[in-house]
């Protein structure tokens, strides 16, 4: 039986094995009836078992009607236009649980490399699989992090029993941040030095873990940075997310896919060379929904903010040349723009109401087609509906890590820590921007300017947004840094997380950019039959912008939005038992 198929059943079924008994941080490890002795005999026992951690490290488009992080896993965002009045992005009150506080597949982590040294075989084969380990604990902890700051660091599975020294070791109090992240930082290091080059299609090997290195460590070095919490970890942090996405470059082993639309668009991306890990998916055995809400569902629709983000086939923003730019049809908006765009969003206005066969609205006007090969609309099979979509998802891509170097170095240089020249663009970002299919022109240094072709640019939106905005002034280049992630990995889960670690969340509130609540510009003389439905930014207008968000304007994010409480009911649980766990001061009682 070939790998691929052993991991499909293992991903849909067997996972059932590994983890019906370890949904409580406190219970026994999941292997029946086995002794530790009689299960950890070879790395086929290490091989099953880490099988547990693969479909919430690697979710994809998720399977039934649930999904992952692409498309809906972060709506709440400046790429979405929505009409839901929002005060806040986190609750105003503690909850009194968060299943995300949880550190069950930490524990499983630390529970194999507890084992891992009863298995037969040799130093190299142990040491990979502590590896693989490591790298899990690694990923759960950096997540753990980035929404709760401080947290207990677990190296060991706990005792059970009433020990002072068991009980002081599961009732820790949590540690302070930077000690977790160099914890973190040595955990990727060991499994980046010792994971395997490779170990099989849908495994990780030693470039997984070094391009999710990349972008945790990202995420991680810049929001200490842009929350001005550790600088000297800040650098640590960026410093491993450079060197790492390096480490992906310079393997020679992936290379910029020739088609953007087949990453998305594939039933089977095996020997994609952008495609460092993906989710395979199967009719029958293991899909998802993802095509079904980009096809037959009505949706809320993308906003001016994200669809005004892309650059025109010059490269240059849109506003670049004129202040006032504007376009009061779809064949003029999406003409001579980066090719990205309509590989992401559909060339054409869906507006409630009018003909929109055979997809369904946006309310927006924008609808998104990222995940769909429209072509194939007219006549689609079963797979296109419902919860039997089987089109695979690229879970970490060469393109992001070339993303994560350019951003990293950059940060760096602006720390004057590294000399950032127009090499790492040409290495980074301008692979990206070659593609086949995109060829959009290379982007420039002119200082720390950006530029075309020679000519210096900044674009007007910058300093339009970023006046009233916290967290400082982007300054151009970085600004242009930033609008290609946005695009390149536009609805794949990032966005969110992105405007927290650079400490931004302001561009979720009107004051800051009023471009989040509308849509297409439209002229109702266009759609007649449905003037009386489609609400302007002016009302009285004839032509302009749709309004998504008719309600109040949502309250401008304060502190506690970067951070999540930690729940009530973990607080109770400590000081039942005599210990005592500490609250966020952002969320202080």
């Amino acid at each position: 039986m070939k790998t691929k198929y052993i991991f499909l059943s293992v991903w849909a079924v067997i996972i059932a094995l590994t983890m019906t008994s370890c949904e409580d941080f406190l219970n026994q490890p999941p292997y029946d009836d086995f002794t530790d002795e009689e299960y950890w005999q070879n790395e086929d026992q290490a091989r099953t078992y880490m099988y547990g951690f693969y479909t919430s490290v690697f979710a994809g488009y998720g399977s039934g009607n649930s999904h992952g992080s692409f498309l809906m896993g972060q709506t709440s965002n400046d790429d979405f236009a929505s009409d839901v009045k929002q005060q806040d992005l986190t609750p105003l009150a503690v909850p009194e649980s968060d299943g995300s506080w949880s550190f069950t597949n930490i524990r499983k982590a630390n529970y194999v490399l507890e084992n891992i040294g009863r298995i037969d075989a040799n130093a190299a084969t142990k040491n990979h699989w502590r590896g693989v380990a490591r790298f899990f604990r690694a990923y759960y902890y950096s997540n753990l992090v980035f929404r709760y700051g401080d947290v207990p660091w677990y190296d060991r599975v706990p005792k059970l029993s009433n020990k002072k020294e068991d009980l002081d070791y599961l009732y820790k109090d949590r540690d302070p941040r930077a000690y977790v992240d160099s914890c973190i930082m040595a955990d990727l290091q060991y499994a980046m030095d010792s994971v395997r080059d490779n170990d099989g299609k849908l495994q990780v090997n030693k470039y997984v873990v070094a391009a999710m290195a990349s972008r945790l460590m990202l995420r991680e070095g810049t929001f200490l940075k842009y929350h001005n919490l550790d600088l000297e970890m800040a650098e640590k942090c960026l410093t491993m997310a450079k060197q790492s996405a390096e480490m992906v470059m310079k393997s020679g082993k992936y290379a910029i896919a020739p088609s953007y639309k087949s990453l998305f668009v594939s039933d089977n991306l095996d020997g994609n060379s952008e495609v460092i890990m993906h989710r395979h998916y199967v009719d029958g055995v293991l899909s998802h929904s993802t095509l079904t809400y980009s096809f037959t569902e009505a949706q809320a629709g993308l906003s001016r903010s994200l669809a005004e983000s892309f650059v025109t086939s010059e490269g240059l923003p849109v506003y670049s040349k004129d202040a006032n730019w504007v376009a009061p049809t779809a064949d003029e908006f999406f003409a001579n723009r980066d090719p990205r765009l309509t590989m992401c969003m559909r060339p054409k206005y869906y507006i409630k109401g009018t003909e929109t066969q055979p997809f369904n609205y946006a309310l927006s006007g924008y609808s998104w087609n990222k995940f769909m090969d429209d072509s194939k609309a007219t006549t689609p099979d079963a797979t296109w509906t419902g919860s039997k979509n089987v089109t695979d998802a690229p879970c970490l891509r060469y393109a992001e890590v070339l993303l994560n170097y350019a951003e990293a170095a950059y940060e760096l240089h602006l720390m004057s820590k590294y000399t950032f020249t127009q090499a790492d663009l040409d290495k980074s970002i301008n692979l990206v921007r070659a593609r086949e299919g995109v060829n959009l022109p290379a982007l420039q240094m002119a200082g720390n300017q950006p530029a075309i072709n020679g000519v210096v640019f900044d674009d007007p939106k910058r300093l339009a947004i970023e006046e009233n905005a916290d967290g400082g002034i982007t300054d151009a280049l970085l600004w242009e840094i930033r609008r290609e992630r946005r695009v390149e990995l536009c609805l794949e889960g990032f966005r969110l997380n992105d405007l927290k670690r650079w400490c931004k969340l302001d561009y979720l509130w009107n004051g800051c950019n009023p471009d989040i609540r509308y849509g297409a510009y439209i002229r109702l003389s266009d759609y007649p039959s449905k003037a009386d439905e489609v609400v302007l930014e002016d009302p009285t207008a004839t032509e302009g912008y749709i309004l998504r968000n008719t309600l109040d304007e949502r309250s401008r994010p304060i502190k506690r939005n970067y951070i999540n409480p930690i729940p009530a009911n973990q607080i109770t649980l400590y000081e039942a038992k005599g210990y005592t766990l500490s609250q966020n001061t952002e969320w202080g009682w």
